[in-house]
């Protein structure tokens, strides 16, 4: 699962580059969709067809909503998530997992 979450906050740093604005619906459904296509991530996270669908909605939705103003700043000086932005990824990873 630590190879989904990188990958994943990958997608999100250029799902933030791609708009100035916060996140909406079109993103949510652009990352929800990203993820459930890579099957990489699928095989590598060994959970059932299912849970992984389940997975993607539920964590790209945190992952999107946590994309406030501030972490889209840091994203675009530092070209990588914030400290406090990879906490949230693991959190959101337990959550999303159970």
């Amino acid at each position: 699962m630590t190879v989904i979450i990188r990958n994943l906050l990958l997608s999100i740093v250029f799902i933030s580059f791609s708009t100035i604005s916060n996140a909406n619906e079109y993103q949510k459904n652009y990352a929800i969709n990203v993820c459930q296509k890579d099957m990489q991530q699928f095989k590598a996270s060994g959970l059932s067809t299912a849970k992984y669908l389940n997975f993607c909605v539920c964590y790209m939705t945190n992952m999107v909503d946590a994309l406030d103003e501030k972490e889209n700043r840091y994203q675009q000086k530092y070209k990588k998530p914030s400290g406090k932005y990879i906490r949230l990824a693991r959190e959101y990873k337990k959550e999303c997992t159970k």
